[in-house]
Parts: structure tokens; C-alpha cells; sequence
């Protein structure tokens, strides 16, 4: 006699499915990290920005403090532009190595508000490093835009 019949039931193959769940896993960590990727770069991008704006202004704040505790009789011909403080503030300053704007060069120009000498505007621009577009087809170009900070400013009050 035989003994009772057990009967096991049987499990569906379920082979290959995991590989399956764990590459889609895979893609979706992947698209998400490359996304991160892209806003640490733009988020980069716009700092740098930031600060040589900022640098800019404080500059251009800088040379300002320095002309208004210069002799009024010179501080047109020693501050205007080729001028021989003005130079040096440009070189050792604005163009310096390490602390200075990238590709920078600054103007400044007296009687700037309805010809008043004792107005000053002071325009410095700079080249940041390049940056890469794309225009509407895709294609990538790398381009490199000329900012600039301007300060208009009455001298002595």
C-alpha cells in the first residue's frame, strides 16, 4: 500500500526578473545622479558669477574710498583712466594674479553726471571663464561673455 500523496505545489520561474528590476533600478540612479551632476555645474556656473560681480562692486568701492582721499587738485589726472594711481590700482588690483577678475580691464571717467567734476563713473569688465550652450539643435558651443560692473558716484558731497 502506498502512503498518502503529498502534493507540492508548483512556483511559477521567475528567472530573470530580478536582473530586470535591478538594471531598470540602475538606470533610474543613473539618470538621477547625472541629473545632481547638472545642477552642481549650473549652481557652480552661478557662484562664480556671483562672486566676480561681487568683486567687482567692491573694487569699484575701493577706488571710489581711494579718490575721495586723494588731493582734490589731482585726482582727475592721477585716477582717470592711464592715469598713474589709476594704473596701479589696475595692475595690482583688478588684473592681479590669485585675486583679481579674469581678463579684466576698468575705465573711469570724470563729469560724468551733466558734466560735473566732481562726478565719476567707473565701468570694469571682465571675461569669466568659457561656458557651454546649446542652442535649439543640440549642438554645444563653447562661448565666453563680457560682464561688466558700472558705479556712477558724486566724488565729495
Amino acid at each position: 500500500m502506498k502512503g498518502p500523496v503529498i502534493a507540492v505545489p508548483r512556483t511559477p520561474r521567475e528567472g530573470g526578473f530580478t536582473l530586470i528590476e535591478v538594471l531598470i533600478a540602475v538606470v533610474i540612479f543613473a539618470v538621477g545622479v547625472l541629473g545632481l551632476v547638472g545642477v552642481q555645474t549650473a549652481t557652480t556656473r552661478v557662484s562664480s558669477d556671483a562672486r566676480f560681480r561681487s568683486e567687482a562692486a567692491a573694487l569699484a568701492d575701493e577706488l571710489l574710498a581711494r579718490m575721495q582721499s586723494a588731493s582734490r587738485a589731482t585726482v582727475a589726472t592721477d585716477y582717470a583712466t592711464g592715469g598713474a594711481l589709476f594704473n596701479d590700482w589696475l595692475n595690482n588690483r583688478v588684473r592681479a594674479t590669485g585675486v583679481g577678475l579674469p581678463s579684466a580691464n576698468a575705465t573711469v571717467a570724470f563729469g560724468a553726471v551733466n558734466a560735473d567734476p566732481n562726478s565719476v563713473r567707473i565701468v570694469i569688465t571682465w571675461t569669466p571663464p568659457r561656458e557651454t550652450i546649446r542652442d535649439t539643435s543640440g549642438v554645444a558651443t563653447a562661448i565666453s561673455l563680457t560682464r561688466q560692473h558700472v558705479t556712477v558716484s558724486a566724488l565729495y558731497d
